[in-house]
């Protein structure tokens, strides 16, 4: 497992993610926690844990990245307010990425995250993880076809569908972190 995790790790800095290697980190999932857009992981931690929670973090718009930490309600509360005062148009770039950073899209980026690091399928996600289900997300994922796969694409960091390049067709990314 400690093979595994270190090959997520190094994909996670190498795509910009700040990361560290903290023993006794925690946070919502164990071994894992989020500061000012940062991970902090236990050498222990499951690595799905870590590529969920690299997820969030990639999700979000990047000027909005340091308001998430420990509890992300309160950092995406802040965001959507901000959003709110800025008066943007609905379909405004920063508007569709903010709105594409939930949990589906952070599941369907560590599927992607976790192919790309080299990893197997069942490493990417446990069959215990998302209440006992993560064999059939596995399978949706595979079959390219899970609700966060949309967000991504709407979100401006993968395409969907056989007339896309291969290159950035899911579970391929053309960016791997909301720049908006």
């Amino acid at each position: 497992m400690r093979m595994v995790l270190a090959r997520v790790l190094d994909h996670l800095r190498q795509i910009g993610i700040e990361v560290h290697v903290v023993p006794g980190a925690t946070g919502f999932v164990r071994g894992c926690r989020i500061v000012a857009g940062a991970l902090l992981v236990d050498p222990e931690c499951a690595p799905s844990a870590v590529l969920h929670e690299a997820g969030h973090v990639a999700l979000v718009p990047a000027r909005f990245r340091p308001y998430m930490s420990d509890n992300l309600g309160v950092g995406m509360k802040r965001m959507f307010v901000e959003l709110q005062e800025m008066d943007l148009p609905p379909d405004h770039p920063l508007e569709r990425a903010a709105l594409q950073c939930s949990d589906p899209e952070a599941t369907a980026w560590a599927w992607a995250a976790g192919k790309a690091a080299g990893l197997a399928p069942e490493e990417i996600i446990l069959d215990e993880e998302y209440g006992g289900s993560g064999a059939e997300i596995r399978s949706m994922l595979q079959a390219n076809q899970y609700v966060g796969i949309n967000g991504l694409a709407h979100a401006g960091m993968c395409k969907r569908g056989h007339w896309a390049p291969p290159e950035v067709r899911y579970p391929n990314m053309q960016c791997w972190l909301q720049a908006a």
